[in-house]
């Protein structure tokens, strides 16, 4: 590779990690903002009320289905492909493996969260039904993907998540692209992630506490990566 190409993808990246600076901070916004959704307007208990939901505010109703969230996860990925070009020049298979186990989380996110807008459409076709057997039928299709939202997809997705975090972390420790704080962190937050929140309470007490590292974690990366990212 010749000097003048090794400073045109120096150029590139530069620019990318100021790209992730920013989207590191929607993902700190992103978080305050899902919680007040889901504090003022809870998720609806039964498969009928969620059909209400999106008849009254299709918007609400994909609030209520995660579609934050599943956002969050898409950027995610940028976030990790980051780690991952900063990181690999520490230890690249360990940096491998943390990339793959994020791309598998966000994947089973994705696919967990079939019923996003599908619902949106289910919900149309059940007010539109000419008959109660009709109605049955679309209910329980409906039901069926609110057993998958937070079913084994979801599960796997979560703890795999924390398993890549984790893993970034420990090199962001041994390494010194960011700080060992930062590094910590990270950590502390992927082993919280190490149970997934639909595990009865521990589980949801646990994801709950990993919201508080996650949010200082966020504004460090952001101000790495603003670092990183800053013109010669």
């Amino acid at each position: 590779m010749t000097a003048e190409n090794v400073l045109l993808e120096d150029t590139q990246w530069k620019a990318y990690y100021r790209f992730l600076g920013f989207m590191a901070i929607v993902l700190f916004a992103i978080i305050p903002f899902q919680a007040a959704v889901y504090f003022i307007a809870p998720p609806p208990k039964t498969i009928v009320d969620f059909f209400k939901v999106y008849q009254r505010n299709w918007m609400l109703g994909l609030l209520d289905l995660d579609l934050s969230l599943t956002v969050d996860n898409l950027i995610f990925m940028l976030v990790y492909i980051g780690f991952y070009n900063l990181l690999k020049k520490y230890n690249k298979p360990l940096a491998t493996v943390g990339l793959v186990a994020a791309i598998i989380s966000i994947i089973l996110y994705v696919v967990s969260r079939e019923g996003l807008f599908s619902m949106m459409s289910l919900s149309g076709q059940y007010f539109a039904a000419a008959s109660d057997a009709e109605k049955t039928a679309i209910a329980t299709i409906g039901q069926a993907m609110l057993t998958i939202f937070n079913g084994t997809c979801f599960d796997v997705s979560y703890v795999l998540g924390g398993v890549a975090i984790i893993i970034f972390s420990i090199i962001m420790i041994k390494g010194d692209v960011f700080t060992k704080a930062t590094g910590w962190t990270g950590f502390i937050m992927g082993v919280l992630m190490l149970v997934p929140p639909t595990a009865g309470q521990p589980g949801f007490i646990l994801s709950f506490l990993s919201l508080l590292p996650l949010m200082v974690w966020l504004i460090m990366i952001a101000l790495r990566f603003f670092k990183l990212g800053k013109k010669s």
